[in-house]
């Protein structure tokens, strides 16, 4: 029902704002021109109007605070050239094109251009991102209490980063409102004018990952996982600046491909190609943004001390069969979360480590896990075994099974690093769990994250790839736009 309000609101708005420029004095439009000598007389200009048939006719012309001001009238539809001169020297002042459409409405500058009262197009732009913005957060807030795991708060926070930039950059444009056009323009490079925000922000995040990673790999060695934060960062720092030498290299190069002349063809491929990568990259650095707060937020989460079940997510464990620091880490956080829900609220809590043997591991790591829970004062009956899961969905969907309270509450403990991603996969299991994060070694924490965010990606593949073309269909359209309004000069 909401949506359908706001639908017919913006809708409401929109008919207010077409019936403004429409009909509230469309055939009618005041053109300002500054002048250079305080002392200039009227009389010392010659109005001079161009056109095949009789389009326009000027009125009410005069000089105030060193401004020349005149209105010029719609007679028929059309096209027609207005000249302003100095009558002495025959200098020109103003030279403009206008043109008339159906219903007499004037636009200057271009078949799209300035005209009058359309000051309501910015207005009803700012009006309508502030009214999604305000809904988004609405939505985000809901959600996050309803369930922080689900992968649409991840879409919402990044759409409110996006759309709060967006506002502020249309905002400005109240101010300096330059007509239809001028709006479009402005949109296509509200995507430039964001990565370019950021990008003193993906450059000192990609050398403070490289950093990382360079320890990382002084520790841990060479491997591929191993530099995905440096890749990750360069990514967005090369497709940030890259239209921008391609801009300029063509500018200055005598190719076939002539972006020069602003009426032709090729300007707007070059336009859509150069708005559809920043746009790409700006929504990817919004879902980093978002999947960064998020895990953040996820990781520092405690549960609440009502837990039957608490299930640890198994990982490699060492060649005697003894656990990794990472996965001690992991079996350390259950065990303080179910002493400290022993002391504040006297409820016992069901251990299920989970995790299966692999082919160069002694024994299962749910075995494993056992081992070192009984070691540290579990006792055997509050263990239950789940060894056959090759992966963080098994290990849910296999531990799930295995619980005999039904509607049971249930945590779960992993690396700080892996909650948000592992609470995701829960969700998609109709699973209701509340994540731990146990603290791992910050080299290593951020390259680790980067793997999520990307195998965050991968997982919801096929949502992304739908925005990003919403998002290239929408800019297609506008830039054609653009090259219509020039193409009828």
């Amino acid at each position: 029902m909401k949506k359908r309000l706001i639908c017919f609101f913006v809708l409401f708005l929109l008919a207010i704002a077409f019936i403004i420029v429409l009909f509230i004095g469309g055939n009618k439009y005041t053109i300002r021109q500054e002048l250079y000598n305080n002392d200039t007389k009227l009389e010392e200009y010659d109005f001079t109007i161009v056109q095949e048939d009789e389009v326009i006719k000027i009125n009410n012309k005069k000089i105030v605070d060193n401004e020349i001001i005149f209105e010029v009238e719609s007679i028929n539809k059309g096209r027609a050239f207005i000249d302003v001169a100095n009558k002495d020297d025959g200098n020109m002042l103003y030279s403009r094109v206008v043109y008339v459409h159906s219903f007499g409405l004037i636009t200057e500058g271009s078949f799209f251009g300035k005209t009058k009262y359309d000051i309501v197009i910015p207005i009803y732009i700012v009006i309508c991102i502030l009214m999604i913005l305000l809904n988004l957060i609405k939505k985000y807030q809901s959600s996050l209490k309803n369930n922080i795991y689900q992968y649409k708060n991840v879409l919402y926070l990044g759409l409110i980063i996006f759309l709060s930039i967006v506002l502020l950059q249309n905002g400005m444009a109240i101010i300096n409102n330059d007509g239809l056009i001028g709006n479009i323009e402005r949109f296509i490079n509200s995507f430039d004018f964001f990565s370019f925000v950021l990008l003193p922000v993906c450059f000192f995040v990609s050398i403070f990952v490289t950093i990382s990673n360079v320890i990382l790999i002084k520790r841990e060695g060479f491997n591929l996982r191993n530099t995905l934060g440096i890749m990750l960062g360069l990514f967005f720092c090369f497709l940030t600046v890259i239209p921008g030498f391609i801009e300029n290299f063509m500018h200055g190069s005598n190719l076939f491909l002539d972006i020069h002349n602003e009426k032709g063809i090729f300007i707007r491929v070059f336009q859509f190609i150069k708005a559809s990568i920043l746009a790409i990259v700006s929504y990817l650095e919004c879902v980093l943004l978002g999947t960064i707060i998020l895990s953040l937020k996820a990781s520092k989460h405690n549960p609440n001390y009502d837990k039957d079940y608490v299930i640890i997510l198994g990982c490699k464990i060492q060649k005697d069969g003894n656990l990794t620091k990472l996965l001690k880490g992991r079996v350390d956080r259950a065990i303080e979360f179910a002493t400290k829900q022993k002391e504040g609220t006297g409820k016992d809590i069901v251990f299920i480590p989970s995790g299966g043997q692999g082919s160069d591991e002694v024994i299962s790591e749910a075995l494993a896990m056992k081992n070192y829970l009984i070691e540290n004062g579990i006792k055997e009956k509050n263990i239950i075994l789940e060894d056959k899961s090759t992966n963080t969905l098994e290990n849910f969907n296999f531990s799930h099974k295995l619980m005999k309270k039904k509607n049971a509450n249930i945590a779960f403990s992993t690396t700080n690093y892996h909650v948000f991603r592992s609470g995701l996969l829960a969700t998609g299991l109709d699973i209701k769990v509340e994540g731990m994060g146990a603290k791992t070694r910050s080299y290593f924490w951020i390259n680790a994250f980067i793997r999520e965010y990307i195998a965050t990606l991968y997982y919801e593949r096929k949502k992304h790839l739908f925005i990003i073309l919403l998002l290239l269909i929408m800019i297609l359209l506008m830039v054609l736009l653009l090259y219509l309004s020039v193409k009828y000069d």
